[in-house]
């Protein structure tokens, strides 16, 4: 199964360069609200009263979406006609369950995270080695907030067509971690005083999901040369997750005014 996945993603990296519609989709989820959100540029500059109790607060909230990745991630492989797209999810859910092949592990090493803090560790775990590094009850009650968030995303990707599931899944979730992470991580080495291994959830996503949003791309261009209309539906579902995430971090601005 290891090899399988390593010839399809060499295959992918080897492939013809991004549909320049797929390209401008990449673009339009870069510069929306929800990848540069107020709420990700104060929580990294530190504009909230607290800080580090607004740190606090999205390390319990978040935790509420990303348990629910791996569901998200099975439900739109489910949509998948073609056996090398859905290969590419059979991998992202054996990453998100910690295993990691030699040429990820090389390439964390070059931004120093070191691979026994990531190797054979569920990502779940990661989070809450987070949670606990900042001291904070996971078991404090979710928001209506997440819990919107989430129910109305795995609606989306349920009642999705396959290019609209990989248009929310791909282009509007892992295709902009990277740029979205970039200020979480930020904001939790000026304002806490964790350590790298402490917050390597998000330099793991960061390296890894923009691997993953590379390959989404790639099948999201095929999809269109197979049928022109699944532009509009990648789009489509590109809009729906990052309205939905500009929603949330909606919620997490009001709350961190008033930590």
């Amino acid at each position: 199964m290891v090899l399988w996945v390593n010839l399809y993603r060499t295959a992918y990296n080897m492939g013809t360069q991004i549909n320049t519609r797929v390209h401008e989709l990449i673009q339009e989820a870069i510069q929306h609200e929800a990848t540069n959100h107020p709420y990700l540029l104060d929580l990294q500059n530190g504009n909230f009263p607290s800080p580090l109790e607004a740190i606090k607060d999205f390390a319990i909230q978040y935790e509420g979406y990303t348990a629910w990745f791996p569901k998200y991630l099975t439900t739109a492989m489910s949509k998948l006609d073609k056996h090398e797209h859905r290969m590419h999810f059979i991998e992202n859910l054996s990453e998100e369950g910690g295993r990691l092949d030699y040429d990820e592990i090389n390439l964390l090493k070059t931004i120093g995270i070191e691979e026994e803090w990531v190797q054979g560790i569920p990502h779940p775990r990661l989070f809450e080695q987070f949670q606990e590094a900042l001291g904070v009850d996971a078991k404090q009650p979710l928001s209506d907030g997440v819990i919107i968030w989430r129910e109305m995303f795995s609606s989306v990707i349920s009642n999705a067509s396959a290019a609209e599931a990989i248009g929310a899944v791909g282009i509007g979730t892992e295709a902009i971690v990277k740029y979205v992470y970039k200020y979480i991580s930020k904001a939790i080495q000026d304002h806490t005083p964790l350590k790298k291994k402490d917050y390597v959830f998000f330099e793991l996503h960061s390296e890894i999901d923009d691997e993953h949003g590379k390959i989404m791309m790639q099948i999201a261009e095929e999809l269109i040369d197979e049928t022109p209309n699944s532009y509009n539906e990648l789009r489509k579902g590109m809009l729906k997750a990052l309205n939905l995430r500009a929603m949330f971090w909606n919620n997490m601005y009001k709350r961190a005014q008033t930590l």
